[in-house]
């Protein structure tokens, strides 16, 4: 991929890079800056003398540094604007050569092939979104090629590498945490990455140095299975390591084409009752994508009154095991353990009630059935109306389980057998067609989930997962049901 001029351009001024010569504080980089809260600098060789330009001593020097008291690695490229930063930064740096090493390498064993096996020395997992240049990697002259360089002949892109004679210096990469003080609402906002933001409850509970640490992959979805296919993500195929717990996408979720999958770990944040909320504005994301929360980009292409063709917000626990999803999925037609979660339009705005996976680019789609909204309005309207059913289920299955926190006095038992019922209530008049008196009996169980104590349970927010599913559920009346 070809970077054009223009678009480079807009790279540089969109974000900080600063030569080194006016940071006393890092004489030996040749460019540093901050992209989506981690920290990048590039390294370059001295053009005298004869320096050991391995690659092995690249990753023990980057692994060295040093920033905000954070270890450096040798950088981890996992979206296209990750690579268009970097790819600026190593053109600031001016390398002679041109080439510079960063942390990708052929794992072994040998696997007789020049494109398998490929993965990130940071414990980042095999690649999922590449950029070879033309013809790599091609293992040039039949001699293996291990280690991953970037920019050979001052072209963008990847290249497997072995001659020394072409690298320049390498990438530096420190993933600096995000401050979790500043993420409390009514602070500031905070972002989990270019696009997606998140806001704390005041209910959340901050202890020593909180922070949150963000890893991201870019996926590209095939259309093709969309409505009919799960994917698993991080499996064997992308992670035979098995360095990342897995994702199981159900079908009806659906990339737009590409969507990121955000990986955020907490430390030092408790959160026992409030949601999470997520705030996605793709089009910063992904600029071509084909939807956003209101709709299609183009509505000459798609049809803006299908509900399906809208941006969502998405969520998973690190173990999908976790999820009640990965269940009673495959008990009502969804098999799958990722919720969709929005609960707004505007932005995509979803709540969550704790920290790991999130997705942005997503949006729901039942497949080539249900292609045409124009030509079969009813049956799209009823696919939406089968998949809130589902939801309900799961609404009901969460409610079920709070009951350890809600018994410990007379109200916490009142509001909870009320809830109850007002779940199976939701059921019953869904099952009927009656949607408004469903959504009506949603609204009733929000008067009590905001109004209830729960009582704390270590490791658990059945507050919030409660407000989650419900809130949801309201939306997908208002927005996809109810015409």
């Amino acid at each position: 991929m070809i970077i054009k001029s223009s678009w480079l351009v807009s790279v540089l001024t969109a974000f900080t890079l600063v030569p080194m010569t006016a940071a006393a504080t890092m004489p030996s980089a040749a460019a540093s800056g901050e992209y989506n809260g981690h920290f990048y600098e590039v390294i370059a060789y001295p053009s005298s003398g004869h320096p050991d330009k391995s690659w092995l001593i690249a990753k023990t020097a980057a692994e060295m540094r040093v920033y905000e008291s954070i270890n450096g690695h040798l950088a981890t490229i996992t979206s296209a604007g990750e690579d268009a930063f970097i790819e600026s930064l190593r053109v600031l740096a001016g390398l002679h050569p041109s080439e510079a090493w960063v942390g990708g390498f052929q794992s072994s064993p040998p696997c007789g092939s020049s494109g398998c096996n490929w993965t990130w020395e940071n414990g980042e997992g095999a690649f999922i979104y590449t950029n070879w240049q033309d013809g790599e990697p091609n293992d040039n002259g039949g001699v293996e090629e291990q280690y991953l360089g970037i920019g050979l002949g001052n072209i963008p892109g990847w290249n497997d590498e072995r001659v020394l004679g072409n690298i320049g210096g390498y990438v530096v990469e420190y993933d600096v945490p995000v401050d979790a003080t500043a993420c409390v609402s009514g602070i500031e906002t905070c972002p989990l990455s270019v696009g997606s933001d998140i806001d704390l409850p005041d209910t959340v509970e901050l202890t020593g140095m909180a922070t949150i640490d963000t890893r991201r992959y870019e996926f590209t979805d095939d259309p093709t299975l969309c409505g009919t296919t799960t994917r698993l993500l991080f499996g064997e195929a992308t992670d035979p390591e098995e360095l990342i717990p897995d994702v199981l996408l159900p079908a009806y979720l659906c990339g737009s084409p590409k969507f990121l999958v955000i990986v955020a770990n907490a430390e030092g944040i408790t959160l026992p009752s409030g949601t999470i909320e997520v705030t996605n504005n793709v089009l910063e994301t992904f600029p071509n994508n084909l939807f956003d929360c209101t709709g299609p980009y183009d509505t000459n292409l798609f049809n803006p009154d299908d509900p399906q063709n809208r941006d969502v917000v998405a969520y998973q626990k690190t173990n999908l095991e976790d999820m009640p999803e990965n269940e009673l999925g495959m008990m009502h037609g969804f098999e799958g353990s990722v919720a969709e979660v929005n609960f707004e339009c505007g932005s995509s705005r979803g709540k969550t009630n704790d920290f790991s996976y999130y997705f942005v680019g997503l949006h729901i789609d039942f497949g080539p059935l249900y292609a045409d909204f124009a030509g079969n309005p009813d049956g799209v309207r009823d696919e939406f109306a089968r998949l809130t059913r589902y939801k309900l289920h799961v609404l009901q299955d969460v409610i079920l389980e709070s009951r350890i926190a809600l018994r410990d006095n007379f109200f916490q038992r009142l509001g909870h057998r009320v809830m109850r019922h007002l779940a199976r209530a939701a059921i019953i008049r869904h099952d009927q067609g009656r949607y408004s008196a469903a959504r009506f009996r949603l609204k009733l169980i929000d008067w009590w989930v905001q109004n209830l104590t729960y009582t704390e349970i270590q490791g658990e927010n059945y507050q919030g997962e409660t407000e989650m599913r419900n809130s949801n559920g309201i939306f997908m009346y208002t927005d996809k049901v109810i015409q």
